[in-house]
């Protein structure tokens, strides 16, 4: 009896030694799973070799919120490309320096950058090229590189603190009052901020602001142009910034298949056609999205998609993928959030959470992961309690 307890400690003890330190952390992690009153989805994987060190519920579908910027990140690279520059182009003729004796028009392609400052450096440039003083007739704003019936996203909840989306655009403006019409409000308010200016410099308007179209013949007097999409892209997914995403989402048509105007439908297919050529997903069946921002309910992801695009952006740029993300070193939706190296993408609505990205281990054990939660509920199960104890504990023991 003696001899065989020895044989069973033995074996026992051999056992012990066989089992990776990942089973372990695999229970750890299970009991957190249970512990939460919410759907959860994880997956984890070593970036160099792919070992799945965590997998949890990782094809199932889940409502991602801004993790959709992901996507935009990709699709903003792939089809536009990090130089890409949204243009604001400047139509009007004249016979007499100083005077514009027709209208003036303006047509947007969706810049997102443009603050209440641009809009009054790209007057002052205007009038300071033209020594303009007065201007007959109308200004004339062209917003019909979008369908300007679709200034919301598919799915957004009109009363939500949506950015409104237009060709001609305000960063960051968002309507104060519900419960007028969005239609046209955007390019109008463009178009406030442009006038407010020209009358400050001294130029007389005898004419309206209006929406309409460049009218054929035109000749182009000035061009105006963003940032490079890089910057846009960093800001975006540094600070979550849902306008840039949703504007990003409907230029991927003007340029991947030459559409004279975007519409939603039109931005489905270019990022479909995308993820169908890369990764062999079909829209649909594998996955839903119908914006580029994550505001949209009807978002469907899993987590192993998503650790399928990071694992992709890592392979095409390395470490360079870093600084399009939002880390604990510096002002964006994760400073301070983890005592160590992080770099990701975080999501939000009131019954979505998730966190995807790259992280350094204890070990300098680069490791690619998504967590999402869904429909979760109770004063104390907060979801981002639940990421942060996963993401500390991957920390900690790979």
């Amino acid at each position: 009896m003696i001899r065989r307890s020895f044989q069973y400690f033995f074996i026992i003890a051999f056992m012990m030694v066989l089992i990776a330190p990942g089973v372990f952390c695999q229970t750890e992690i299970e009991q957190r799973i249970k512990q939460f009153n919410g759907f959860s989805g994880i997956l984890v994987e070593d970036l160099n070799t792919k070992e799945v060190l965590i997998a949890h519920h990782q094809n199932r579908l889940f409502t991602p919120a801004s993790l959709v910027k992901w996507y935009m990140l990709l699709a903003g690279l792939e089809i536009l490309g990090e130089g890409y520059q949204y243009a604001t182009r400047i139509y009007f003729s004249s016979t007499l320096m100083g005077e514009i004796r027709g209208d003036l028009y303006i047509q947007g392609s969706g810049d997102p950058t443009q603050s209440s400052e641009i809009i009054a450096q790209i007057a002052h440039s205007l009038v300071k090229k033209y020594n303009i003083h007065h201007i007959f007739w109308n200004i004339v704003l062209d917003n019909s590189r979008f369908n300007n019936e679709e200034f919301l996203g598919k799915g957004w909840m009109w009363d939500d603190e949506n950015p409104i989306i237009g060709a001609i655009a305000v960063k960051g403006y968002h309507m104060e009052d519900k419960k007028f019409s969005y239609f046209n409000v955007m390019p109008l308010v463009w178009g406030e901020l442009f006038c407010q200016e020209l009358r400050r410099l001294g130029v007389q308007i005898d004419g309206n602001l209006m929406i309409g179209k460049v009218k054929q013949g035109m000749s182009i007097k000035a061009i105006f142009y963003s940032e490079k999409l890089d910057n846009i892209l960093a800001n975006m997914m540094k600070m979550s910034d849902n306008q840039s995403a949703e504007i990003i989402f409907r230029t991927l048509p003007l340029v991947q298949n030459s559409k004279d105007t975007s519409t939603i439908h039109f931005a489905i297919t270019s990022l479909s056609e995308l993820l169908l050529e890369l990764f062999n997903i079909q829209w649909g069946k594998d996955y839903i999205l119908v914006d580029g921002c994550g505001l949209s309910e009807y978002n469907l992801l899993t987590p192993v998609q998503i650790v399928m695009i990071i694992s992709y952006l890592y392979r095409q740029l390395g470490d360079e993928l870093l600084k399009y993300l939002a880390n604990t070193n510096e002002r964006c939706t994760m400073k301070e959030r983890f005592p160590f190296s992080l770099w990701g993408k975080t999501g939000s609505l009131p019954a979505a959470s998730g966190l995807a990205g790259i992280l350094e281990t204890k070990e300098n054990r680069q490791v690619v992961f998504c967590l999402m939660e869904n429909n979760f509920f109770g004063e104390n199960n907060n979801p981002k309690d639940f990421e942060d104890a996963i993401i500390e504990y991957i920390y900690e023991h790979f």
